[in-house]
């Protein structure tokens, strides 16, 4: 049985390679395959020449600038997905936010998505390179804050501070999982940036909690797409079949997005 793989880049995301719509269109169209396309919605809201402008601490300024562009940016996503939007494949978003809660996306458009994905890419302690509880303080509040906008899935929690170094504790993890279960919300498995010892510590109370996993590929390029070897192998330290661990989109669901 196939996993659900929850994080799929395009070429609306920056940071994909060889990755297009039409080559998912094509995969949805003649296999069996459940995914979703969430790009970047800072990649798809910030200009062209500032594509990474919200890893920058002008972020706020060049969003709030470009405003216009951005809602306009979304809707032609929206559009564009929806258009070639066939068999398996879903319509999402890996959502950034500012640090205040504010969406990089017209929040009036998020209830369009068949799946939203919530990401804490970076906010300004990690940026700064902040003491460890500072960071490990605001990375909460951006959870926090993501989960108020009814997100789905929890994209690769603690991906940011590994990134940089910084220690993740059981407590964080512990707390991780709690949320999740509070707002019934996916944490993700992550294979694009692997966070191994995370990932199973999570994993395995997620599983004892009765909280959800989501299989992500965050496939940046073709190679990596469908690709679930990690998410079985960390299946394996649970000691859980993988169909069984991870989460999916139900039947309902998937007739409701087409």
């Amino acid at each position: 049985m196939e996993l659900f793989d929850c994080h799929c880049h395009t070429e609306r995301s920056d940071c994909a390679e060889d990755v297009t719509l039409e080559w998912y269109a094509e995969i949805a169209r003649n296999s069996s395959q459940v995914f979703a396309i969430t790009d970047h919605s800072a990649h798809i809201c910030y200009p062209q020449d500032a594509k990474w402008g919200f890893w920058t601490n002008e972020a706020r300024e060049i969003f709030e600038r470009h405003k216009d562009y951005a809602e306009a940016e979304i809707d032609s996503y929206i559009a564009e997905v929806r258009s070639v939007q066939t068999g398996g494949m879903l319509l999402g978003i890996e959502l950034d936010i500012f640090l205040d809660g504010t969406p990089v996306c017209n929040e009036e458009r998020l209830g369009d998505f068949d799946i939203l994905l919530g990401a804490a890419h970076t906010f300004p302690a990690l940026q700064q390179e902040a003491d460890a509880q500072q960071v490990e303080a605001e990375l909460k509040l951006m959870i926090r804050r993501l989960v108020a906008w009814e997100i789905d899935v929890l994209a690769h929690p603690f991906r940011p501070l590994r990134l940089k170094n910084y220690a993740i504790s059981d407590d964080l993890i512990e707390w991780v999982v709690d949320v999740a279960g509070e707002h019934d919300i996916a944490l993700e498995i992550n294979s694009h940036n692997v966070c191994r010892d995370e990932d199973i510590c999570m994993a395995k109370l997620a599983y004892e909690q009765g909280v959800a996993l989501a299989a992500g590929t965050d496939a940046h390029r073709k190679v990596e797409f469908g690709e679930f070897s990690y998410h079985y192998e960390v299946a394996d330290a649970v000691g859980v079949a993988a169909p069984e661990l991870y989460w999916g989109p139900t039947q309902a669901a998937m007739q409701a997005a087409k």
